[in-house]
């Protein structure tokens, strides 16, 4: 009988050697046909049942390596796969986890696949910067797939879901979420479902991702979802016109001091302010020190809306009220990548008319001298005037609105 061996008992079932068992599930788990195993730390009663299996003499080192031919010699196993079969006898079915890592890696790249390709067929949908789903994507992947690929392509696809829906119209992000996946709360501040989307947005518009509630509401207002009615605001100077009591009456004492206001979108839904007459003229420009110089010369001249920087829904929902009578708004914005991107979005929303916008205006905005800046993002397209984009990415020079308040304040007639 090889020594060790006891008729009846399985000399692997000993209670003293069970770190050499497992040691052995975990090299047969990891998919390996060892050649040593190595045990370390072994206590006095582990020694001695190492002694006993193999006939010794003397006791094992607290740290041994065993050659596997050896212990399958010693329990009469005649091959690895013996002794793999016997070791699963006493463990049960053993994890391939060498090919469970392999699977698990071609999962993952299969999700990254999907995701590119998914993401690409965004295109432009949010009027964004070329390229962004592509970073979307690297953003995602750098991140880990949270809770395995399966759990992590179900949560995915629900940010796909959502994306495809934007830019919405206004909708409360409430109502948003649950139409788009069944939980008003799934894009609540916190959700993970929220960061992903939030994080394309801010790339699509070549911003910052969200880093506090302000920042994540601001992200969802350039989409076109009201986080809440109070918190969309509009910045306006100079609008004389009807509107129902108390706001009216307000907006009225106002545009008479020469006061810029700023108005809730709560406020403009309850109180909506009338149109402009047809052929009456109202401008939009994307920086507020416009606004503020235009107040500080006492400004009387047509409505002026801010949309300081990319539009709220309250400033989409200005515009849109201001225009509803065949009003004309006309729309202008610094000459940089986000500028152009404002102009296309606010004519593509809101029905604006992109106004000293053209790539005449643009090289006459550039014609002083020769500035350090330049434009290092990527320009989108201008459909008002295709060659504005030309002009801009061969001058490679912005040109900002602060730079052009005098003019453009004058031309305001």
């Amino acid at each position: 009988m090889t020594a060790g061996h006891v008729a009846g008992v399985r000399p692997l079932a000993r209670p003293e050697l069970a770190p050499v068992v497992d040691e052995l599930v975990r090299r047969f788990g990891e998919g390996q046909s060892p050649v040593v195993v190595t045990v370390r730390g072994l206590p006095i009663e582990a020694r001695r049942g190492l002694a006993d299996l193999f006939g010794l003499d003397r006791l094992p080192p607290a740290h041994a390596r065993v050659r596997v031919t050896r212990l399958v010699e010693a329990l009469g196993l005649g091959s690895v796969a013996g002794l793999r079969a016997e070791v699963e006898g006493l463990r049960g079915p053993l994890p391939d986890r060498r090919a469970e890592r392999l699977a698990e890696r071609a999962a993952r790249d299969d999700l990254w696949g999907w995701l590119a390709a998914e993401a690409a067929a965004l295109g432009s949908a949010l009027g964004g910067a070329p390229g962004w789903p592509t970073a979307w994507v690297d953003r995602v992947r750098s991140q880990g797939a949270r809770g395995g690929t399966a759990a992590h392509r179900r949560r995915l696809e629900r940010a796909l879901r959502v994306l495809r829906a934007l830019p919405a119209d206004g909708v409360p992000l409430a109502a948003f979420a649950n139409d788009l996946v069944g939980d008003p709360h799934a894009l609540d501040r916190g959700r993970r479902l929220a960061a992903l989307v939030l994080d394309a947005v801010a790339l699509a518009g070549g911003g910052s991702p969200a880093t506090d509630a302000e920042s994540g509401r601001h992200l969802w207002e350039t989409a076109g979802v009201v986080p809440d009615p109070l918190s969309s605001t509009v910045l306006a100077l100079g609008l004389a016109v009807d509107a129902p009591p108390p706001l009216g009456p307000w907006l009225a004492a106002a545009t008479a001091a020469g006061e810029p206001v700023v108005l809730t979108l709560a406020q403009l839904r309850r109180w909506p302010v009338a149109p402009l007459a047809s052929g009456r003229t109202a401008y939009v420009v994307e920086n507020p020190s416009l606004v503020a110089e235009a107040a500080r010369r006492g400004w009387s001249g047509p409505p002026l809306v801010c949309s300081s920087g990319r539009p709220t829904v309250a400033v989409v929902t200005l515009v849109r009220q201001l225009a509803a009578a065949g009003g004309r708004v006309r729309q202008h914005a610094d000459f940089d990548a986000a500028g152009l991107a404002i102009t296309a979005w606010l004519a593509d929303r809101a029905g604006t008319t992109p106004w000293r916008m053209t790539s005449a205006d643009y090289l006459a905005a550039t014609a002083g001298p020769t500035s350090s800046r330049s434009i290092d993002e990527a320009l989108p397209a201008t459909p008002w005037d295709p060659s504005l984009r030309t002009a801009m990415l061969d001058t490679g020079r912005p040109a900002y609105e602060e730079e052009l308040r005098a003019d453009l304040l004058a031309a305001m007639v």
